[in-house]
């Protein structure tokens, strides 16, 4: 037997353990919400011993994050790290489904709000994966501001990356309110804010004055 092999069974194996933690673990979230969830119900789920799968994840709050990062993945199933402005600006953005996966998933967002507050303590287990995910989305966010400023819809003064945390800020906040308030209209709230932190209002009055001119 190859002297490699051992080391590679044990360490997929190990993969699976935690893939499947991770997903029994995202079920109960999903399910019950993450104030329900358990050490012992995640562990029968994912068919382990609680023993074994605190050996992988020491703390319920070690499980939490790994739900959190499998939803993570999930969701980029989903969408794309592109943010389309459709018909000129005149369409919601983000897309709608980014909105809409908030609306359809609570559960999740009352959690990743939940470790938000915990991450604030460098050594809570979320503090890394908080930092990560910031990091990304401002990444995602920064990229679609310039995109927008190359084709004439986000105003060119503006700093990408300034932007890109303000619409993070935004995101965060809006989240928030409509937690405590369902009566808000998120997807338009969200589409509006980050509309105007791209100063498309302000690109869209100068095409429309061009226009004007144009016809003068």
């Amino acid at each position: 037997m190859d002297s490699t092999t051992a080391p590679r069974k044990r360490y997929a194996k190990t993969l699976e353990r935690r893939s499947a933690v991770a997903r029994a673990a995202l079920d109960v979230v999903l399910e019950k919400g993450h104030r329900a969830l358990t050490t012992a119900e995640v562990a029968a789920r994912a068919s382990m011993s609680e023993t074994a799968m605190l050996y992988h994840f020491p703390t319920r709050d070690h499980i939490l994050v790994a739900a959190m990062e499998l939803a993570d993945e999930d969701y980029r199933a989903i969408l794309t790290a592109e943010f389309h402005v459709i018909d000129g600006g005149k369409a919601d953005w983000p897309p709608p489904a980014m909105a809409h996966l908030t609306l359809d998933d609570q559960a999740t967002t009352r959690l990743f709000l939940a470790l938000s507050a915990e991450a604030v303590n460098p050594e809570h287990p979320a503090h890394a994966y908080l930092k990560a995910h910031h990091e990304q989305v401002i990444f995602e966010f920064t990229e679609g501001v310039k995109r927008r400023q190359a084709k004439g819809i986000a105003d060119p003064k503006l700093d990408p990356d300034r932007v890109a945390r303000q619409m993070m800020a935004a995101w965060s906040g809006l989240r928030m309110q409509w937690l405590i308030d369902p009566s808000l209209d998120l997807t338009a709230a969200v589409s509006q804010s980050f509309l105007a932190l791209n100063g498309y209002p302000l690109m869209k009055f100068k095409q429309e004055m061009t226009e004007f001119m144009s016809q003068s």
